[in-house]
């Protein structure tokens, strides 16, 4: 296989990408980090922040700066674990399920605009593949040249 430089591409991807998701969710009154913690709390309600933070790519105080305005503007509900009475879990609020819906139709706009000129099947192998680098990249070690 002719050398392709796959972390050039992705970061090429990633700077294409950022415009667009920035946009879709200024549009809905958010910023793209509050976006991707409403969404990671829709998929995985009751995580702790620090959890959310892993989920959501950025360091654990990034986080605590990201959820101060989401929590005063009632997007998202703190309670304590009933099961361990110093962690904190963090639920979507109705007020934030609406908040991800008001953005979800320009980020599926979005997202139909990654996938123009793929076949379904070649779009859900695109998505498969994405997965398997993710996978990777979290199981996998650099193996340091010699």
């Amino acid at each position: 296989m002719e050398h392709t430089n796959f972390t050039y591409v992705i970061k090429q991807v990633e700077l294409a990408l950022r415009p667009y998701i920035d946009a879709a969710c200024a549009a809905a009154g958010m910023t793209t980090a509050q976006y991707t913690a409403l969404t990671v709390l829709e998929r995985r309600p009751g995580i702790t922040s620090s959890e959310l933070a892993r989920r959501s790519f950025v360091r654990a105080q990034t986080m605590a700066q990201t959820m101060d305005p989401l929590l005063e503007a009632g997007l998202v509900r703190r309670e304590r674990d009933p099961e361990h009475a110093r962690r904190l879990l963090l639920y979507l609020t109705d007020k934030g399920a609406a908040a991800v819906a008001k953005a979800r139709p320009a980020v599926d706009e979005l997202e139909r605009l990654i996938l123009t000129g793929f076949t379904e099947e070649e779009g859900a192998a695109f998505a498969d593949y994405l997965r398997r680098v993710r996978h990777s990249l979290r199981e996998g070690r650099l193996v340091s040249s010699r």
